[in-house]
């Protein structure tokens, strides 16, 4: 496997993951108080918006966690730097992976669960209750994540490898929304 090649991919997903949870959580959370007659008026498009972004942020997140050897994810990467990485550093990078899996491993029940396969006897709320986690965890582990993505590129700021900033995309989706109460005609 070509590091360059996997490090883009992980640069992608965890710009995936980040930018669709932020643009999702701006539309179930931060606008539905302020501008919910905006979204009941056009509620086809924000219920597909709202869907689209919940699968490609769990999409994304399992895509950085998949243990396939062909796969494109943290644990292959590792692998492919391990013989180049100073032997100290390594260990602190597989910690680093370990305690980021751990803490991911309910987003993939979810993702396999609720999105990949859709369980036949679970619903959303069954298979999210043992799991013991909330959106703020889950946003968490997507941060942190991209965090860890962006330091395996080099970068000192996720900005730099095109991660979005926190609220950067949660601003933007309040502001096209409020766009359309104040371009009402």
């Amino acid at each position: 496997m070509i590091p360059s090649k996997l490090l883009n991919d992980l640069i992608a997903s965890a710009i995936g993951a980040k930018a669709h949870y932020d643009m999702w959580w701006a539309q179930v959370n931060e606008a539905l108080p302020h501008f919910e007659r905006e979204m009941n008026e056009h509620s086809d498009f924000f219920l597909a918006c709202r869907d689209a972004h919940y699968t490609a942020f769990f999409v994304h997140v399992a895509r950085l966690f998949d243990h396939r050897h062909d796969s494109s994810s943290l644990f292959n990467y590792l692998k492919a730097i391990r013989n180049q990485t100073d032997p100290a550093r390594m260990s602190v990078l597989d910690a680093r992976y370990d305690s980021l899996l751990v803490r991911a491993k309910p987003l993939l029940t979810i993702r396999h669960k609720t999105i990949a396969h859709i369980d036949a006897r679970l619903t959303e709320k069954d298979i999210f209750a043992p799991l013991n986690i909330t959106w703020n965890e889950i946003r968490s582990i997507i941060n942190d994540t991209a965090i860890f993505v962006t330091e395996l590129a080099g970068a000192s700021q996720p900005g730099e490898v095109g991660i979005p900033r926190d609220g950067r995309l949660s601003e933007a989706t309040i502001r096209l929304i409020d766009a359309l109460r104040s371009n009402k005609t």
